[in-house]
């Protein structure tokens, strides 16, 4: 099972890179079709594997090292899925790029070895327990994003892949210290499915713990760690950036869950990893205040919005309970989907508007009717709106946090509506009326109507995400 899932990708890429440049497009398309195949196979298999039913790993989320080691389904489930709707999208996206000669076929060819060797890599991360295989599979996520970030080969972008490559890899060295002083501290297996510790060095023990979120705080892009998302998202094409935000970020973070499963084990006690991530994220919280609103670039402006989202799902794991994490998972499915939706549409402002620039477009509602509309409600779904299923989860993990810490509840009460606040503030100049712009009117209806399905597909799978919480609660 798993050497199909893991050898898709790879067979693919080795595909792009003998097929002649030219037909590189016809790659893409039959790139698309085979993961739709992949994800029709591990949807079958998932419901095999939880005896015919959905929900059941939601239902029996407790809190022991079985679970832990099953939420890896869910993550190639999830990187499968969305890679399919990526795919299907970067079809249309693609065509538009070589109709206005913004990029030629030797580009796509680069593209198509490049975000396969991506997709296999997190894969790989999302299919092994072994944390030195891990550690290799996270830093080859790496390697692959920095030839897709500089994709379309101007200054800027190859400053972006610079700035990208140079913060995580720093990151990751750091990161290599954590197994160090893991094995130095008593970790005698590297497998987590066969934890085994003998005589365990608590000090260097907490010392690995923080070196290992050094090492992914940089990858899940959390204050201070967090500079090179934003110039690496705005200068990348949309599905490299859809891959991102939607799945790199939550499987970085998915590993700190992971580390803080065997650290706590090691310590016999999560109060020290607790106060740590607490620490972090409360700082990322006041990040994000004042961050968010002097945005003028709408896609740099969905990028720090990843940073919210992720301090929400680090809230989640400090707060370490069963609804707690079952809520966690629910939000970093919903938070994919509902990311990925938003980079699509506001990606097909910029194709024919020309800008990324909030003050250059003017009564957009009017110019691009579905494109707006689209961008409107997943926009409306990543902040505070009650339909969402990410306002649900934020609902009960504040009321959970309620019971644990009274204080830090009316913090993240205060920090929600501020920041959620700015989102729309920014957003919504896009539709106000301006002078001196130069908009252009786009009769959706017959120039991109076929792009708009894996957009709307992608949207109501986030969406619907929301029935899940029949089985958490």
């Amino acid at each position: 099972m798993f050497s199909i899932i893991l050898l898709t990708p790879i067979l693919l890429s080795l595909f792009s890179l003998i097929t002649n440049k030219k037909r590189s497009y016809f790659v893409l398309k039959f790139s698309s079709f085979l993961y739709l195949l992949l994800s029709i196979l591990i949807i079958y298999l998932y419901y095999i594997w939880y005896n015919n039913t959905f929900w059941i790993f939601f239902t029996n989320f407790n809190l022991n090292l079985n679970t832990y080691l099953n939420v890896n389904v869910i993550f190639i489930l999830l990187i499968s899925v969305l890679a399919f709707l990526i795919w299907w999208y970067s079809i249309y996206y693609f065509k538009k790029e070589l109709d206005h000669k913004v990029i030629w076929y030797t580009r796509l060819k680069q593209y198509n070895i490049f975000i396969n060797l991506f997709i296999f890599a997190m894969l790989f991360v999302a299919s092994t327990n072994n944390i030195l295989v891990m550690w290799i599979a996270i830093e080859a996520t790496t390697i692959f994003t920095t030839f897709l970030i500089s994709f379309y080969w101007t200054n800027t972008s190859w400053e972006a892949a610079w700035k990208y490559i140079i913060l995580c890899s720093v990151g990751l060295t750091v990161g290599l210290f954590w197994i160090i002083l893991l094995i130095i501290a008593g970790l005698t297996s590297l497998d987590i499915t066969n934890i085994n510790f003998e005589n365990i060095n608590i000090l260097l023990t907490k010392l690995a713990f923080i070196f290992s979120i050094i090492w992914f705080w940089t990858k899940v892009w959390l204050f201070p760690m967090n500079s090179w998302l934003p110039d690496a998202h705005g200068k990348a094409s949309t599905p490299v950036s859809a891959f991102m935000s939607s799945i790199l970020l939550p499987l970085a973070l998915y590993i700190i869950f992971k580390i803080k499963v065997i650290v706590d084990l090691m310590l016999g006690s999560n109060l020290f990893t607790n106060d740590i991530l607490l620490t972090f994220w409360i700082v990322t919280l006041l990040y994000s205040w004042f961050i968010l609103i002097q945005q003028k670039h709408f896609k740099r402006t969905l990028a720090y919005s990843s940073t919210e989202n992720m301090w929400i799902l680090v809230m989640s794991l400090w707060i370490w309970s069963p609804l707690a994490l079952k809520l966690w998972l629910l939000h970093l499915i919903a938070h994919s989907f509902l990311k990925t939706s938003s980079f699509m549409s506001v990606w097909n402002v910029l194709l024919e508007q020309k800008t990324w620039q909030f003050h250059k477009i003017s009564d957009l509602l009017k110019n691009q009717r579905i494109t707006s509309i689209i961008m409107i409600i997943s926009i409306l779904m990543l902040v505070w709106v009650p339909i969402s299923p990410l306002f649900i989860s934020e609902i009960w993990l504040i009321f959970t946090l309620f019971i644990k810490n009274i204080y830090l509840s009316f913090i993240v009460i205060f920090s929600f509506i501020l920041i959620f606040s700015w989102i729309l503030i920014n957003f919504s100049k896009l539709f106000e009326k301006k002078e001196n712009t130069d908009t252009k009117f786009i009769d959706e209806k017959y120039k991109l109507n076929s792009i708009f399905t894996p957009i709307l597909l992608t949207l109501v799978i986030g969406i619907s995400s929301i029935a899940s919480l029949l089985f958490i609660l």
